[in-house]
């Protein structure tokens, strides 16, 4: 069952605030911003990937994240973009705040930072709550932006124009016909190099801690319609001849949390299936 709750006018008149004192600007489609997060003390963040553990050259490990990545081989192979599609998976709350988000974006493997877009699902005292939200880890937690319902179909696309040197996050939930896009530059003394591209599921991380909430439970989600450009326009799934890929297990020495399948549809596509909260 999905419990939905309105956002205060308030809440969003904060968010534009605080957007614009920061010299970034705002545009929302049919949306308003939520803050039920920090309204709960629940702070997330969605953050590079941690853990990593090598099983060879395109299988990797990562204690928070599940999917694939694709990342430079050589200077010349930074990326200005990435898009991936997937339905919103319905969660089951195995603990009162198990929490799961999917995303596509750019950096994070291998950096400190990462610019992002994509759905949540959050269980707030065991109840599941559906958003789409975006971040530039680690300027900011997750920011959650509007309501969406298991089932709907979710885009996100990430863009870095080296002409302005701004981000443009947009994420849509296709069923409803709602998105938002974000304008953000790197905050200052930050390096987003945009040395990967990914589309990932995720372990939510305590915002200012080192530990992370319970895996909600997902089942499997399918990404498809991945596509990646980099800074020559070269534009493809997650393999190119110029780039290197990895698929991406969630897991500990101890513990699988989640899994990948093989890439298909021209490596566009996978499924990411939840094994360990």
């Amino acid at each position: 069952m999905n419990v939905r709750r309105r956002a205060g006018l308030g809440v969003c008149v904060l968010v534009i605030v605080a957007a614009a004192a920061a010299g970034g600007t705002v545009r929302i489609a049919h949306a308003r911003a939520s803050s039920r997060g920090t309204a709960r003390g629940a702070v997330g963040y969605a953050g590079p990937a941690q853990g990593v553990i090598r099983h060879g050259v395109a299988s990797l490990a990562s204690r928070n994240w599940a999917g694939y990545v694709t990342f430079k081989s050589n200077g010349k192979t930074d990326f200005n973009g990435v898009t991936s599609t997937w339905v919103q998976p319905a969660v089951t709350c195995e603990a009162k705040n198990a929490w799961t988000v999917f995303w596509a974006g750019l950096d994070g493997w291998g950096s400190g930072t990462v610019e992002q877009g994509g759905s949540s699902a959050q269980c707030i005292g065991g109840v599941p709550d559906y958003t789409v939200w975006w971040e530039m880890f680690p300027t900011n937690s997750i920011q959650t932006m509007f309501e969406i319902n298991p089932g709907d179909t979710i885009s996100a696309t990430v863009t870095y124009a080296p002409s302005t040197k701004k981000f443009t996050i947009n994420v849509r939930d296709v069923t409803s016909g709602k998105s938002f896009t974000r304008n953000e530059k790197c905050a200052k003394g930050e390096d987003c190099g945009r040395v990967s591209a990914e589309a990932i599921a995720e372990d939510v991380g305590k915002f200012g801690g080192s530990t992370y909430f319970p895996l909600a439970d997902y089942g499997s989600v399918q990404f498809t319609k991945s596509a990646i450009t980099d800074v020559s326009g070269r534009t493809g799934g997650f393999v190119k001849h110029a780039w290197q890929f990895a698929a991406i297990t969630e897991q500990t020495k101890k513990t699988i949390y989640a899994t990948v399948s093989g890439l298909s549809n021209h490596s566009t596509t996978f499924t990411a299936t939840w094994k360990h909260r």
